[in-house]
């Protein structure tokens, strides 16, 4: 950010905060990384909240143990339906693609074609597209 934004930011009143939260420009951040292994290239968003939540949720899965309902996340699941979700350039779910794997669904597809490093690498940096890992600056921090 440049010394200018960051002094108007900075210099922000309650009723600039507000306009700018009402008015601004809500641009999802985006990547493109290659898997150089498969020789391809993915175009990758980040999430909202609401889109990993209801990933988080069609990963889950409730039993009743000792009389309490326990939800259980299915870790590796949802690390595929992240990757379903953010990509922008390739349906998972594709005929072709489920067809040539013989799988149902294309979290099934991402699970036997890419390798565990190649999903936890696509997942870190869906998650950092996301705003998780963002650092937040203090004000003196921005100051010096």
């Amino acid at each position: 950010m440049s010394n200018v934004n960051e002094e108007k930011i900075l210099n922000m009143k309650e009723e600039d905060i507000l306009n700018q939260l009402l008015t601004g420009e809500e641009e999802l951040p985006t990547a493109t990384v290659i898997l150089d292994r498969l020789k391809i290239k993915l175009e990758l968003k980040g999430l909202s909240e609401k889109e990993i939540s209801s990933i988080r949720k069609e990963c889950s899965t409730r039993k009743k143990n000792k009389g309490n309902w326990v939800e259980k996340l299915n870790d590796n699941e949802f690390d595929a339906g992240l990757i379903v979700g953010a990509t922008t350039n390739i349906n998972w779910n594709d005929p072709k693609l489920l067809e040539s794997k013989n799988v149902s669904d294309g979290k099934q597809y991402i699970r036997r074609k890419l390798l565990a490093g190649e999903i936890t690498n696509l997942v870190n940096k869906i998650l950092d597209l996301s705003g998780f890992n963002d650092e937040i600056e203090d004000v003196e921090d921005i100051k010096n």
